[in-house]
């Protein structure tokens, strides 16, 4: 059943072109449609347009049902009933000291309660944690009507969408199945080009050189062959004219054939990110930083009770938990400085906080990234370039960026500056999915140590050499990629606990026993101390097997 259609929708602001619609949009029960595109390319607006929030320049929408919204800028308060309140642990919250992914949940629940036909949400993921949005995707699971949203977390719209609709300049697309499926059909659709590119080239190739022989021939032919006499050339003086005009004709058909060629563009490659590591400021000693029974409090809250672990260089450490945990407080303390945290003398540490401005809002992005940067302009750019920032775009001030341009300068700037550990607070919130995608690949190939806290699963999963998850009083320490900290977490949740809470033990007590070996020069001293070392060797690797 049709419950929603638009047709041939323009908006423009401020003289610019958002949206232009040049074919019907539909939408039908049971449809579960995502929206995709780059920061900027129009997918909040062209929701406000079908939701009809905003005026259009043009175009018209017709709605066949009843209309739940979810905005990632409604700032009105929600009345919601009991049993709401309690699916979403929003009871005795006060909207005015709500936190942002309060407010999410709160909408979310207004917007369900309505049972509408139709559920349009606008980013409703970016303030969620990781079992927010487990529950919003089970949710939706359940919803019987049509949903259209925008989300920048793929696992998500894997988990919920069936259709994927791509904007780009202005152009709409639509892709089936979810948003893996959508990279798939992408992938193809660039091979295609890049075959057909290839068989053009090819067959141009070809017909030029059969032109030039052609016409290389028919200048080559003499009014007579050397060995005829004149007399006798005279004769066949109008077979060889013939001949000649032949040719002549035969090369210009062929340039026509040419140009009637359908004409295809080579599909642009995208240059692999690669850090020179020979400039890199390495951390020579076993370990970047230990932290040792370390306590944390948030307005007077306590969250974690010594917390102890070690960092070694080349780590790359996902910090995650629930939202209010402790990371982002984690990461100030040790950026920081805390008697219960040591650090290498050899570190020098980059701290990207949302919150936290490290831009010159005067200079140009590239001004701004070449400050403490150890590379070359040439190379600086090509990082940029697969940030996103093509050409001319480098020469943007920063006060005129939008807030997701902001977010990529700056990580741009840490990536490429002389820093050996990174301490990156949600990174990827206000970056669009393509914008992810470029940030997974300068982190998988960043060649110092990292520690990030991210509610993004693809993130995690491609980037994560170990895993840290505050789950107050607790901590849990994993060695080891995401995706096997999920298969261990599904395990029996006890014996879990005790296991990595004496692994973090007897991996800060074989810090402490390197430590003393190496300025051990007592034999019998250094004899007790490699049998222990065994013993604690044995046992670390009997918890991770």
């Amino acid at each position: 059943m049709l419950l929603l259609e638009a047709k041939q929708l323009e908006k423009s602001y401020d003289g610019k072109l958002i949206i232009k619609q040049t074919e019907p949009f539909q939408l039908f029960t049971n449809d579960r449609v995502g929206l995709v595109g780059l920061n900027g390319s129009g997918k909040s607006t062209f929701l406000k347009l079908l939701a009809e929030t905003e005026l259009r320049d043009a175009g018209s929408v017709q709605h066949y049902g009843t209309l739940g919204i979810v905005s990632q800028f409604a700032k009105e308060e929600q009345s919601l009933t009991s049993k709401s309140e309690a699916a979403w642990n929003l009871q005795g919250k006060k909207y005015d000291t709500m936190s942002g992914g309060e407010r999410t949940r709160t909408q979310i629940a207004a917007a369900l309660e309505q049972d509408p036909d139709i559920l349009i949400l606008d980013e409703p993921t970016s303030h969620l944690d990781v079992d927010g949005m487990d529950q919003l995707a089970d949710e939706l699971l359940r919803f019987k009507g049509a949903l259209l949203l925008v989300s920048h977390d793929r696992a998500f719209l894997d988990t919920v969408c069936t259709k994927i609709v791509e904007i780009d300049h202005q152009t709409f697309a639509t892709y089936p199945g979810n948003y893996s499926d959508y990279l798939i059909q992408k992938d193809q659709q660039l091979k295609r080009k890049h075959f057909e590119y290839e068989q053009y080239v090819k067959e141009k190739t070809r017909l030029e050189r059969t032109a030039k022989e052609k016409a290389s021939k028919a200048r080559d032919l003499k009014n007579k062959p050397t060995r005829m006499s004149y007399s006798e050339a005279k004769l066949g003086k109008g077979k060889l004219q013939n001949a000649k005009r032949s040719l002549e004709k035969k090369s210009k058909v062929i340039e026509k054939r040419i140009e009637m060629l359908d004409k295809k563009e080579k599909p642009k490659k995208q240059q692999n990110v690669e850090f020179d590591i020979q400039r890199f400021s390495k951390v020579h000693g076993k370990q970047v930083l230990v932290v040792k029974d370390l306590s944390l409090r948030f307005d007077e809250k306590p969250l974690v009770q010594n917390l102890t672990f070690s960092v070694k260089p080349g780590m790359k450490i996902v910090l995650t938990g629930k939202n209010g945990t402790g990371k982002s407080t984690l990461l100030q303390e040790i950026y920081k400085g805390n008697e219960a945290i040591e650090k290498s003398n050899q570190l020098k540490v980059g701290y990207f906080h949302q919150h936290l401005n490290i831009l010159d809002p005067q200079k140009s992005i590239l001004e701004n990234v070449m400050e403490r940067s150890l590379y070359d302009e040439t190379w600086v750019r090509t990082i940029l370039a697969r940030m996103l920032f093509k050409r001319e775009d480098v020469f943007k001030r920063v006060d005129v960026l939008s807030g997701g341009e902001k977010m990529k300068t700056a990580l741009a700037k840490l990536f490429l500056s002389d820093y050996n550990l990174l301490l990156l607070d949600e990174p990827s919130n206000y970056l669009d999915l393509f914008t992810r995608e470029a940030l997974e690949e300068v982190l998988v190939a960043y060649p110092g140590t990292f520690i990030l806290a991210t509610h993004d699963r693809r993130l995690m999963e491609k980037t994560a050499t170990h895993i840290l998850e505050l789950q107050p009083p607790k901590v849990y320490w994993f060695e080891g990629d995401y995706t096997e900290f999920k298969k261990q977490r599904s395990g029996t949740q006890n014996e879990q606990n005790h296991d990595g809470d004496e692994l973090l033990k007897l991996q800060f007590e074989m810090a402490e026993l390197i430590s003393q070996l190496s300025v051990c020069s007592d034999l019998s001293k250094k004899d007790e101390l490699d049998r222990r070392y065994n013993h604690v060797l044995h046992r670390m690797n009997k918890l991770r097997s």
